[in-house]
């Protein structure tokens, strides 16, 4: 199997590339700005999360039964340096809110800003570009679909992605669409823009082989690590050996469920061949009791030598938690690459909802901690046993280990 010019296509679209981008929220001097008004400041808003955050489940375990308040605030003081530091915070401002609450390891805890209007909320980069010269490996163009950036380094821990073409409205040339900083403590952190303006941080993220993980931006314009489904569910003869099974989601809506049933009932009987490729790439989560009768057909299977388990930095929640209930098979295999982290807390109904004292503001916290067990998977994701590369299809890359290892 490998990923068609019809996937390459939906990828690009303007439509398919916001959707997968907005997943996770749904979830100076030199230096001139687009015109923005605000109705808050920045250190206003951070004064009202901290209040906020103390909703969270997370921040009752790790923060306030093991006597971290202090701590906490210390962090908290930190961030209100930085905030004051950055001429440009107005735009940044999301983002160093996320900084501050991630502080506790609890990606479903969020603080986000959708804009009206995205031209009026992301900052303009005014000195000339040359993108020829590049100062370090980390500069350079990067692509995402359509949308393409020249990453250039300003100082020893500063970089800015430029926008030179996009797809989507509002981005237009000389645009900043993300800036990457890196720490006292050397590590690299990113604060991105997606195509609708919501803005995005990541810590101690990494660049390597010409893409920026846990993003899209590659220098290479290669996606192998992603998937488009065409249908919720997927089935496939890959050949002789391998099957094939793609879930595109684990939302336990009435008809999904249904559809769910419907699909394992007519496909579960033809997995009869050695090998078993279960893709959750892409997959944001839902209920793990969508998965059940695959989990649980498995276990009797006796045909089934192998199962490959795919998954991608946009494997999330209870995709994540599926990919660990068939960890349990010694037959399994992860692969692919870390995948979101996202499961040591609830969400959905298990969320705190609110509007923070400035309206543009939004907060999501989680109230129920699953399993302790779960937290070192948190932030981190579930590390895969074969590391795929973003250099030729993932399914290939699976059956070319297959066969290397048969040998």
């Amino acid at each position: 199997m490998t990923i068609s010019q019809t996937s390459l296509k939906k990828l690009n679209s303007k439509k398919t590339y916001q959707k997968l981008l907005i997943f996770t929220f749904i979830f100076f001097g030199t230096y001139s700005a687009l015109g923005q008004t605000s109705a808050c400041d920045c250190l206003t808003v951070l004064d009202d999360a901290s209040s906020l955050i103390q909703h969270s489940k997370s921040y009752k375990v790790q923060i306030k039964k093991e006597d971290r308040e202090q701590e906490f605030q210390q962090w908290k003081d930190k961030i209100v340096l930085q905030i004051k530091k950055d001429s440009l915070r107005s735009f940044f401002c999301a983002g160093y809110l996320q900084k501050y609450i991630a502080f506790i390891n609890d990606r479903h805890n969020q603080i986000y800003k959708i804009p009206e209007t995205v031209a009026e909320h992301i900052p303009t980069y005014q000195k000339p570009i040359d993108t020829t010269k590049l100062k370090d490996k980390i500069s350079g163009i990067y692509y995402a679909g359509r949308d393409q950036i020249f990453v250039k380094k300003e100082t020893d821990s500063l970089w800015y992605g430029i926008t030179l073409k996009s797809a989507s409205e509002g981005w237009e040339k000389g645009t900043i669409r993300l800036k990457i900083q890196k720490t006292k403590e050397g590590h690299l952190e990113l604060f991105e823009f997606y195509p609708n303006g919501v803005l995005s941080y990541q810590n101690n993220i990494t660049i390597n082989d010409g893409r920026i993980r846990r993003t899209f931006w590659n220098k290479a314009n290669r996606y192998f690590f992603q998937i488009n489904h065409e249908q919720n569910f997927n089935y496939k003869s890959v050949n002789k050996n391998f099957d094939y099974i793609g879930i595109k989601t684990l939302s336990r809506t009435r008809n999904l469920m249904k559809e769910a049933e419907a699909f394992y009932e007519k496909n579960l009987k033809n997995l009869r061949k050695e090998n078993l490729i279960v893709d959750l790439r892409n997959n944001g989560g839902g209920a793990t009791k969508q998965a059940a009768p695959l989990l649980k057909w498995l276990k009797k299977n006796k045909h089934i030598k192998q199962v490959f388990v795919l998954i991608n930095f946009q494997t999330a929640s209870a995709a994540e938690l599926t990919a660990l209930q068939l960890k349990k098979d010694r037959r399994t295999i992860i692969a692919g690459e870390n995948s979101r982290g996202m499961l040591a807390y609830g969400y959905g109904n298990q969320s705190f909802s609110a509007k923070t004292k400035c309206p543009e503001f939004s907060v999501n916290f989680s109230t129920k901690h699953k399993n302790s067990k779960l937290n070192q998977y948190e932030k981190k994701g579930i590390t895969p046993e074969l590391y795929l590369q973003n250099t030729s299809n993932w399914i290939n890359q699976i059956l070319e280990f297959n066969e290397k290892n048969q040998l």
